[in-house]
């Protein structure tokens, strides 16, 4: 079953350099923090919302109803996007983004009933459109405490690649993305909540962050990348090594670059997968 819910907003913002900066210095790039323009995926610092404390759920997220329909499955998670940059967004300047619900379908999976939802984003500046996104919730049943495992500890062999990076995790990180980002949920500084509610053996590694990484790594490859789309696969949790890799493409007819990006967990096993276009 599909329903087409029609809900739209839009907020306006004057975009501070003071976050770009910080996460910034919180993932430990060397170099000077941007300053002027926005790199890919990181308006996802801005334009957040900030519901008041009787307006939030238990899990930490906003409560359902309002803006997104109200959805029976309680475990949100944010599993996949599609960016398209026609222009960076510039920094101390004001800028607006227009929310809207695309779908809401639900679906049945191993884990039983699920809806996955589906957002749009635009965002204008200056009176010109410089981002169109799309992205994917899914809202999963609830499940048994410690229904999962954590990695093993030794790091498995991942396939050699064109480009690299690799980024150890830490509560300290995911605390700092998830103030950066005004990212409630519980599920990733709350190893009581993450293990005894929903089912983690500690900590998740926001997948946001694994992304918004997989990007920085395409674009320090080629400045020229325009499209960026990601799908998460599995969870990294608190204490993982982020180990990201790319390969790169070129199509001999549009003369374009693509790159192929992956993100893997202790176990050799994919957390994301994503892929960058001119």
């Amino acid at each position: 079953m599909s329903k087409q819910p029609e809900q739209r907003r839009a907020f306006s913002s004057r975009l501070d350099p003071w976050p770009a900066a910080a996460l910034w210095a919180s993932l430990g790039i060397e170099g000077p923090a941007p300053s002027l323009s926005l790199p890919l995926l990181w308006h996802w610092l801005y334009f957040l919302e900030a519901p008041s404390r009787d307006q939030q759920g238990g899990d930490g997220h906003p409560r359902p109803g309002g803006f997104l329909p109200v959805i029976e499955q309680p475990r949100r998670m944010f599993v996949g996007g599609r960016c398209r940059l026609h222009r960076h967004l510039q920094l101390g300047v004001e800028a607006t983004m227009e929310e809207s619900v695309l779908s809401c379908q639900e679906k049945q999976g191993s884990a039983g009933a699920m809806t996955l939802l589906t957002v749009a984003y635009h965002y204008q500046q200056r009176g010109a459109l410089c981002i169109e996104e799309e992205r994917d919730f899914m809202y999963l049943p609830a499940r048994d405490a410690a229904a999962e495992t954590a990695c093993q500890e030794a790091l498995a062999p991942v396939p050699e690649a064109h480009l690299a990076l690799n980024l150890d995790t830490d509560p300290v990180l995911l605390f700092k993305f998830s103030a950066l980002t005004f990212n409630g949920h519980r599920i990733h500084y709350d190893g009581d909540y993450a293990r005894n509610v929903e089912g983690y053996p500690g900590p998740v590694v926001h997948g946001p962050l694994t992304a918004l990484l997989l990007a920085l790594l395409a674009t320090d490859a080629n400045p020229g990348i325009s499209q960026f789309a990601f799908r998460a696969r599995a969870p990294l949790y608190c204490g993982d090594r982020l180990r990201l890799r790319g390969d790169l493409h070129s199509d001999k007819h549009s003369g374009k670059d693509r790159i192929s990006l992956t993100a893997y967990r202790p176990d050799g096993q994919v957390a994301m997968t994503a892929e960058a276009n001119e």
